[in-house]
């Protein structure tokens, strides 16, 4: 079948930005930014007030659309959990009563390498039009077996999105004491005096390969909270003028300097290399990182290394400029902190390993079940 005679395909479309009435509301405004980490859009950059989303009524979608990339990185793929409406990069497919949604979602996920084939077409920004997009063929299985092979999948991205909230849970009890620890602390230190940044090396792209020992971390890679090497390049062989502190160890926490800046996640895998305008945090004392991190994550503190980045097209944050950010702070109180916070820690690297397991899981198990092979297999 054509994926127009799935559902119905709407194409997004953005308000004027300069209109304030139609921004910073409770509607979701989804762009590609928000549908590259779980299946499901539970949160959105960007939101819209009800005048906003009148703005665009045309292009309204319902709960359980698929929305899928489809200017710059294509193929990028995730479901709505409410009503909302996204930027004209995206395509959405409102699924009919002939076919299962969550299966939909995963038959657009199963497109991924030809997504990635037709991106690679392209010597400029990739665009796969809603023309294009509609007419693209897929194999379609009985709404029988759709629901059967959507529940096992289900079970696995449940589990991950389940995984994230614990996470996210953790993460605002431990904000919480570092909130509190503030609050108690009247000594005020710059960064400088108790921790470190350590710079990435300048890899060179001829050397990336396909496939190989070590994978390079960018700041594409830095998420909130995590670091995602999905899409990340490959070498073999590690460069002779890199210092070995660039090889990432699990536990490690980086920070983004480039584009969006001061976002920071936890290295959850072995065999990862430190880009450059990536920075590392390196406590002078070791037991301080989860403390560190945790302060890091605060909005206030990432508010401010927004305002100390430089540049137009792009914000750069200087690491020396970082660490002159002044911070409360008593070593024997903090070191008392940072004990409470390292289980929290440790918990959240736990789940995101765990996560990366359900992912390859689920990622091998999709074309199987796609294709039948695992339904033959088992007769």
């Amino acid at each position: 079948m054509k994926l127009q005679d799935i559902g119905k395909v709407i194409t997004g479309k953005t308000p004027s930005t300069k209109n304030k009435k139609f921004w910073n509301g409770g509607v979701q405004f989804i762009t590609p930014k928000d549908i590259q980490a779980t299946k499901h859009i539970f949160s959105t950059e960007r939101y819209l007030t009800e005048e906003g989303m009148n703005n665009v009524k045309n292009v309204i979608i319902p709960k359980s659309a698929i929305c899928v990339s489809c200017i710059g990185n294509i193929g990028y793929v995730g479901m709505t959990t409410q009503e909302c409406t996204t930027n004209q990069q995206i395509n959405s497919i409102i699924v009919n009563s002939n076919n299962d949604s969550d299966y939909i979602y995963y038959v657009i996920k199963n497109l991924w390498h030809f997504f990635k084939n037709y991106e690679g077409q392209s010597t400029t920004l990739s665009i796969l039009k809603k023309t294009q997009f509609s007419n693209i063929n897929v194999d379609i299985h009985p709404i029988e077996i759709q629901r059967k092979i959507a529940f096992i999948l289900s079970l696995l991205d449940d589990k991950i999105e389940l995984n994230n909230k614990i996470n996210d849970n953790l993460e605002q009890q431990a904000v919480l004491k570092v909130d509190q620890y503030f609050s108690a602390t009247t000594k005020i230190v710059a960064l400088s005096e108790i921790m470190d940044f350590v710079n990435g090396f300048a890899f060179q792209s001829s050397t990336y390969l396909p496939v190989g020992q070590y994978r390079i971390i960018t700041i594409k890679n830095v998420q909130d909270g995590r670091i995602d090497s999905a899409g990340a390049a490959y070498i073999d062989c590690l460069p002779e003028r890199m210092k070995k502190n660039c090889i990432l160890e699990i536990g490690d926490a980086l920070m983004s300097l480039t584009g969006n800046v001061g976002r920071v996640g936890i290295v959850c895998e072995d065999s990862l290399l430190l880009n450059q305008r990536v920075a590392k945090i390196v406590p002078h004392y070791k037991n301080f990182l989860p403390f560190l991190y945790f302060i890091f994550r605060k909005s206030s503190i990432k508010t401010q290394m927004e305002s100390m980045a430089k540049g137009t097209a792009q914000l750069n944050l200087s690491p020396i400029e970082a660490l002159n950010l002044s911070i409360p702070f008593e070593r024997m109180t903090a070191l008392a902190i940072s004990k409470i916070l390292k289980p929290i820690y440790q918990a959240i690297i736990s789940n995101n390993q765990q996560n990366i397991l359900l992912t390859a899981l689920r990622d091998a198990l999709l074309p199987k079940l796609m294709s039948g092979e695992i339904g033959r297999a088992s007769c």
